[in-house]
């Protein structure tokens, strides 16, 4: 890796955005530079101090009223009138985008380094586009088009492949969507997903090379620290709490089947999640006792409640097995039981569960009893946790040793 001469990352999304995408890139980030390699990022993510690594190309004034917006629109105004304008300002925006965005809701930062390509002067031998969203990979093409170096292109979520929650109107760009994306996976010279069910997916619908497609791996870095906190948590202590972290997304990943699973347990559920998240809760029937709603915190905060404040962790899966819960990976890293409710039987974590005792499959049919004593058993043998296999396959020097940039 020490060969390598300069790389370059695009990607719209990174620090200090959170997000499982900016988790991943700023370990890979810094696994690079760790390395040897001269790294540089391209994002459209505003950036809270100088750092002559990290260039940020956009408009500050537009994303800080996007921003405002959604802010406002998720508090409770000291107007009755000003709730109501901000909630309806807040539709207006997400139609638009819904209905007339390309790629996705980032269409203005493409116009942004469209406008500044020539000023966007950095020399590189290999660039790396990161998405969710698409609009990387497109930024990445305008940039690298005249250089034509060689192309890696990591993919999180489908693009054209999504059978919900799309990214745009695809009564309008499905056509254009293919298009693209075909396109850059032609010129990319290597590209990278972060499971199996994904790439053979892909593979099948672009007619793309086996040689080209990488399995990347999500990943998440391993914590002695961390783990001795897992180890030493009083298991004993009742009732049981269980911690969920991220968002959920209507027709991707819902709480409904959960809910009605965790109804018939004395489990209380702690959910640290988004603003539409929470929604999606309330719309069910619960004991608001037994599952207590937070907001989103930072990476590091998590971390630190899950090791200190939790008996085990929650995974949903999804409803597509070309997604991938990427969070299940960093649970996994704690040491601490996971529960992962299965949604689908082709779920892509079934495979993951093969290799760790702490990470324990259930779904609406699951014995509450049986549950129970596999939780025991995870509680007892908390210190067994494989650091080696983990580190061997789900760490950034693993992810970086697949990728061709030497």
């Amino acid at each position: 890796m020490n060969n390598t001469k300069k790389i370059l990352i695009v990607t719209h999304q990174f620090i200090p955005h959170q997000s499982p995408r900016t988790t991943r890139w700023k370990l890979l980030y810094d696994e690079l530079i760790e390395s040897g390699c001269d790294v540089t990022v391209i994002t459209g993510t505003s950036q809270l101090s100088e750092d002559p690594n990290i260039k940020y190309v956009g408009n500050k004034k537009a994303s800080g009223i996007v921003k405002n917006l959604r802010i406002q629109s998720n508090i409770k105004q000291d107007s009755h009138y000003k709730n109501y304008l901000y909630k309806l300002l807040k539709k207006i925006y997400r139609f638009f985008y819904k209905f007339f965005a390309w790629p996705d809701y980032t269409m203005f930062w493409i116009f942004s380094i469209w406008k500044n390509r020539k000023k966007i002067d950095i020399d590189y031998d290999l660039i790396i586009s990161v998405s969710l969203p698409f609009s990387s990979h497109v930024a990445a093409y305008i940039i690298n088009k005249d250089k034509n170096k060689k192309w890696i292109m990591d993919i999180g979520d489908p693009f054209s492949l999504k059978t919900n929650a799309f990214e745009n109107n695809r009564f309008l760009y499905k056509s254009l969507n293919y298009y693209f994306e075909n396109k850059f996976y032609k010129k990319a010279y290597q590209v990278v997903f972060t499971h199996q069910e994904s790439a053979d997916e892909h593979k099948i619908f672009f007619n793309m090379p086996e040689n080209k497609v990488t399995i990347g791996s999500p990943i998440s870095t391993f914590s002695q620290e961390l783990f001795q906190k897992s180890v030493s948590f009083n298991y004993e202590a009742k009732p049981i709490t269980i911690g969920y972290f991220g968002v959920l997304t209507k027709g991707v990943r819902s709480p409904s089947q959960v809910l009605k699973f965790f109804q018939q347990t004395d489990f209380v559920l702690h959910w640290y999640t988004n603003s539409d998240s929470k929604e999606m809760i309330k719309q069910n029937k619960i004991d608001f006792n037994r599952n207590k709603l937070f907001d989103m915190v930072t990476r590091n905060e998590a971390l630190e409640k899950m090791v200190t404040s939790l008996h085990c962790l929650l995974s949903i899966g999804n409803l597509n097995p070309s997604q991938l819960p990427s969070k299940i990976i960093e649970y996994i890293s704690t040491g601490k039981p996971v529960l992962h409710f299965v949604e689908i039987k082709d779920d892509p974590v079934l495979e993951i569960a093969k290799e760790f005792s702490n990470l324990i499959v259930i779904d609406k049919n699951s014995n509450i009893t049986e549950v129970e004593q596999q939780l025991n058993n995870v509680f007892i043998n908390i210190e067994k946790f494989d650091i080696k296999k983990f580190n061997e396959n789900y760490s950034t020097r693993a992810v970086t040793n697949k990728l061709n940039i030497i």
